[in-house]
């Protein structure tokens, strides 16, 4: 089975670098991606993709780019299920990033 994902995009946001109780460092952010296809009026479209970076990668991130900041990735995508505080399950689908260029 292949699990590979290769994105360039523009950041949505400053990107969120925190520490687990451990001590990594996470980093996550979204990334805009033009899409090759257009909307029914003819303006392009664009998917916003979750991502996370982990250890000295997330530190990279979290210092040196900001909202706007263009990106390369390369990485896999992960689904993960939990449940939220109202007792309902969710589902995120997120790039879990091996390089952020």
């Amino acid at each position: 089975m292949i699990n590979r994902v290769v994105l360039v995009g523009r950041l949505t946001r400053d990107p969120e670098l925190r520490n687990t109780n451990s001590g990594n460092a996470v980093c996550s952010f979204t990334v805009a991606v033009d899409n090759r296809t257009k909307n029914p009026d003819g303006s392009k479209s664009t998917s916003f993709i979750p991502c996370v970076v982990f250890q000295q990668q997330a530190d990279n991130v979290g210092k040196f780019t900001r909202k706007g900041s263009l990106v390369g990735i390369e990485g896999r995508l992960n689904q993960r299920n939990y449940q939220k505080q109202d007792g309902t399950k969710a589902s995120v689908l997120e790039v879990i990033c091996d390089n952020v260029s």
